[in-house]
Order: structure tokens, then sequence, then C-alpha cells
């Protein structure tokens, strides 16, 4: 490589690493890959039962050039369901890119395999990302499932 060549991407590799904050674009979506580790159903009585369940997930983003794309980690949450049927389900997912950073995610369902997500921040790069999406999950083979979502990342 000649030595132009070296500075122009040094320069750009230095403004990239000084950027204090990924600015994500307004609109972003894609699809996590999640896996059930584990699904501890109780009965707790009468028909309420509430189920503690533990997956890892991995981020595949629409824009294989998103900080978050290939992220992956765990999550945990828990399944409500009362008597009448009504289910309640709300959890949390951390979940670790390449360089080392966290990104945190909260999520919550009123069944029917839909719900809503908040990105709340992380460490690192994703210290001050914030942004809220809409999923749809869709069961795959054995215990891994697609959950597709769109939103707004910042």
């Amino acid at each position: 490589m000649n030595a132009r060549k070296r500075i122009i991407y040094t320069g750009l590799l230095a403004i990239l690493c000084a950027s204090p904050a990924i600015s994500f674009a307004a609109k972003c979506g894609g699809t996590n890959i999640n896996n059930t580790v584990t699904s501890v159903p109780t009965e707790i009585g009468k028909g309420t039962k509430l189920s503690i369940l533990k997956f890892t997930s991995v981020i595949v983003s629409d824009d294989p050039s998103a900080p978050f794309h290939l992220a992956s980690g765990e999550c945990a949450g828990s399944f409500l369901i009362s008597p009448d049927g009504k289910t309640s389900i709300s959890g949390f997912c951390a979940r670790k890119d390449k360089d080392g950073d966290v990104l945190y995610e909260e999520w919550v369902s009123s069944g029917g395999g839909v719900g809503t997500s908040k990105l709340l921040g992380g460490t690192g790069k994703f210290a001050k990302t914030a942004g809220a999406s809409q999923w749809r999950n869709t069961p795959l083979y054995g215990t891994t499932s697609a959950v597709r979502w769109a939103g707004d990342c910042q």
C-alpha cells in the first residue's frame, strides 16, 4: 500500500475510533435468532402458571454495518398465565458485540407471539443507545425461534 493511502486509511480509522457514541439510523430492523436454554413452568394454583425462561440470542440486523449486528448473549424473562388465559410476558437481554461492549434490552408482551422492546443503553459504544421496536416471534424447529423486529434505534 502506498504512503498516501496509508495516511488516508489511518485518518479515517482515527475519526471512527474518536467518536464517543454510536449514531444509529432512525429506522432499523432485523431478526433475533433465539434458542431456549431453560423453561421452568410452575403451577401456582387453580390455573395460574408462572414460567421462568432463559435463552441465548444473536441479533442479525438488516444492516450488516450496524454496530449491534451479530451481537450475542443471553436473555431471561417470565411468563404469567392467569386462569382465564391472559398472558403477561417480560424480560431482559444483554448481548455482547465483537469488541466486548454490551447492549441492554427490555421486552414485553401480552401473548400471541408479538410485543415491544426498548434498548436501554449498555457499555462502551452502546452507553447512550436508545430506541424502541415492535417484534413478532416465529417458532422454528425444536427450541429455536426467529424474532423479527423493526423500530427506531439511536
